[in-house]
């Protein structure tokens, strides 16, 4: 997981690295998202709370991380910061937002990047066994179709992992 602090600004990565010391691996394995606001702060959301870090990140870092992130090359990253996020190694998705450019109905660009919202990756084996049942067609060696729904921030893995 503090693999990723080597995607952020060196001020960033310093406030979250003096954040997480002495911290258990346990609630470090809780953390779900990383939200970072130009001008502004930085919240760790954990599965059970926040925790808002009252450091002011500017601009200028979050225009760092995104350079990080797209290996010094935000061009070749555009058709990805146009549909709103970045995917990292590790599977780490990063929202962004800002100013979009639109052109023919299309966003083209997003200038004046304001935040970025790292959400962490995680591999939770076993957590769709007893739902597979309802998923899978055994005896065609099939699959039904299947989706699940809900809106953002329900946590959808949380609840299969609790449920199954």
């Amino acid at each position: 997981m503090l693999g990723i602090l080597n995607y952020f600004s060196k001020n960033i990565s310093k406030i979250l690295k003096e954040n997480f010391e002495g911290q258990t691996e346990e609630k470090m394995n809780t953390l779900e998202e990383i939200r970072i606001r130009s001008n502004g702060i930085i919240a760790l959301k954990f599965m059970d709370k926040q925790e808002i870090l009252r450091k002011r990140i500017s601009y200028d870092d979050i225009l760092q991380t995104i350079q990080i992130m797209c290996d010094n090359s935000i061009y070749s990253y555009q058709s990805e910061i146009c549909n709103g996020y970045i995917t990292i190694q590790g599977g780490h998705r990063v929202g962004i937002s800002g100013n979009c450019v639109i052109e023919n109905g299309q966003v083209i660009n997003i200038k004046y990047i304001s935040s970025i919202n790292f959400r962490i990756a995680k591999q939770i084996i076993g957590c769709g066994n007893k739902a597979l049942q309802y998923i899978l067609k055994i005896p065609e060696n099939s699959i039904y179709n299947t989706l699940i729904v809900s809106p953002p921030g329900v946590r959808k893995n949380y609840v299969i992992k609790r449920y199954c």
